[in-house]
């Protein structure tokens, strides 16, 4: 009678510990089936600034990491990741009487 409750109480450690290892080698699975999601991209925007006699207009390059909006300046960071971030070279001049169309 005691063997069987030695045999029985081995056999229930050797499961519960089975459990315990699945469970832990599941979870890791998972975390590795679905990675964090990187939104990034990037674009050019016309900065305009209002003078006396016109107005005038340059494209900027901006970085949309995570939804966050920066503008860069020669180098972009996103998650630890590093952007050369080209010089944008559009440029416009308009009369002082020019209405901003994106207003």
């Amino acid at each position: 009678m005691r063997g069987l409750v030695i045999f029985l109480t081995v056999l229930v450690v050797i499961v519960s510990v089975s459990f315990a290892a699945a469970s832990i080698s599941n979870e890791k699975s998972q975390a590795k089936e679905n990675p964090k999601i990187l939104e990034f991209s990037t674009f050019t925007s016309a900065v305009c600034e209002r003078g006396k006699d016109a107005v005038r207009c340059k494209d900027e390059f901006f970085v949309n990491c995570n939804g966050e909006i920066t503008k860069t300046d020669g180098v972009a960071e996103c998650n630890g990741m590093k952007v050369d971030a080209p010089k944008a070279l559009g440029f416009a001049t308009f009369g002082n009487d020019w209405k901003d169309p994106r207003a």
